[in-house]
């Protein structure tokens, strides 16, 4: 694959993750951290929120299919390489496993980035609301 079909798919795959671990506006609690705010509180509590949702099933569907995608692409390519070359037998098998470890660590960075702006976001909200009610 061409760096550019790498970069659409991973496009595709960030937007649909993005998709189903975002809850949605109407889900959304307008719930204010107020006893405690502190940034490792709120992004805790963000990442619980995000990962224990109905909608988080369906982005571990999708990072499963990702990855068994990943391995049969691999196998598939070994077993016709050694089927048919008449060279020596090779072996895909770290190749993908170094794919699906980068897979791994590119949604583990993106549920944290994710994370990130959510918490940012909230401490924003609670600051505003907070100043609303004191004035």
């Amino acid at each position: 694959m061409s760096n550019s079909e790498v970069i659409i798919l991973l496009l595709i795959y960030s937007g649909m993750l993005i998709f189903f671990l975002v809850p949605s506006a109407k889900r959304e609690s307008k719930k204010v951290h107020k006893e405690q705010s502190t940034f490792p509180f709120v992004f805790k509590d963000n990442l619980a929120k995000m990962v224990f949702q109905k909608k988080a099933a369906l982005a571990l569907a999708l990072f499963g299919v990702a990855l068994f995608s990943i391995q049969s692409v691999f196998a598939g390519a070994e077993w016709h390489y050694n089927a048919h070359s008449g060279n020596p037998s090779i072996s895909y098998k770290s190749s993908a496993l170094f794919t699906m470890g980068g897979m791994i660590i590119y949604t583990a960075i993106l549920l944290l980035i994710l994370g990130y702006v959510r918490t940012i976001k909230s401490i924003k909200n609670a600051k505003q609301q907070s100043g609303a009610v004191t004035e």
